[in-house]
C-alpha cells in the first residue's frame, strides 16, 4: 500500500494506491480489499450516473459578473447532475452500490436525494452507505442472501 498526501477533496481523507487503484480514502481500500476477500469483484468509480438532466436555458436570467460585480446575462448551458458511487458490484442480475463515507461534504446529502430518485425508476439494484468495517460485514451478508435467493 503506497501512502500519498492528504486528500484534500475529501476531509481528513490520505489517498491511497492499492492494485494501481488510487482511492481516495483508506476506508475506500479497507472495503475494496474487504470486499476482494469475500469473493467479490468490486469496481472502483467505474460508472457515473446523470442524476438530474441539465438543459439549455429560455428565459433571461441576470446574475453577478465575477469580475465586475455587475449584473450579467447568463444563459450558459446548465450541466447535468451526475454520481459516481465509490464501488459497484455485480451478483447475479443485481447490481450493488456501495458508497463509502467517511465524513460528508455539503453536496453528498442533496446528490444522495436525487440518487435515490433515480433508484426508484430502476431495477434489480441495491444500495449501501458503509461508514465502518462492521457495516461493510453487515452489507456483505445482506449481499450473500441476494445471492441465495
Amino acid at each position: 500500500m503506497q501512502k500519498s498526501t492528504q486528500n484534500k477533496k475529501i476531509k481528513n481523507a490520505t489517498p491511497n494506491t492499492v492494485n494501481n487503484i488510487q482511492f481516495k480514502s483508506r476506508l475506500e481500500v479497507m472495503v475494496y480489499e474487504t470486499l476482494l476477500q469475500s469473493g467479490f469483484k468490486p469496481e472502483y468509480e467505474k460508472v457515473k450516473y446523470v442524476i438530474w438532466k441539465g438543459f439549455k436555458p429560455t428565459v433571461a436570467f441576470y446574475d453577478k459578473d465575477k469580475s465586475t460585480g455587475l449584473l450579467k446575462l447568463n444563459n450558459k448551458k446548465i450541466i447535468d447532475i451526475t454520481y459516481t458511487p465509490d464501488f459497484i458490484l455485480t451478483v447475479g442480475k443485481i447490481t450493488i452500490i456501495i458508497e463509502v463515507k467517511g465524513l460528508e461534504n455539503d453536496v453528498f446529502p442533496i446528490k444522495k436525494k436525487l440518487f435515490r430518485r433515480w433508484l426508484e425508476s430502476q431495477q434489480n439494484y441495491v444500495y449501501f452507505e458503509i461508514y465502518s468495517k462492521k457495516q461493510l460485514l453487515q452489507a456483505i451478508e445482506i449481499i450473500k442472501n441476494y445471492v441465495k435467493d
